[in-house]
């Protein structure tokens, strides 16, 4: 009967050990666990925001260009074929 008892009281006991050693492991692992996802989040937006400073400027020169009408001439000509005033435009036949 006494081993019966003794062989309870030391399962118990693995068992609480057991329980003791589980439960901040998993407390702890889920904090660092949200702060990894956390750290990997701020590096994707750190990222993404760079790229976004990047893509604003080159708009910003872009616009630039617009109002200074460099682009819009370039554009003017080579797409729409305009030409300026006084301008001789000579057309070769392709074949």
């Amino acid at each position: 009967m006494r081993r019966r008892r003794r062989k309870k009281s030391v399962r118990i006991r693995w068992i609480i050990l057991l329980v003791l050693i589980a439960l901040p492991l998993f407390y702890f692992g889920r904090k660092v666990y949200i702060l990894a996802r956390s750290r990997n989040e701020e590096y994707t937006l750190t990222k993404r925001a760079v790229i976004l400073k990047a893509e604003c400027e080159a708009l910003r020169q872009r616009i630039s260009a617009y109002k200074r009408g460099i682009i819009l001439e370039a554009k003017a000509r080579d797409e729409l074929g305009m030409i300026k005033k006084d301008e001789k435009v000579y057309l070769v036949p392709t074949q």
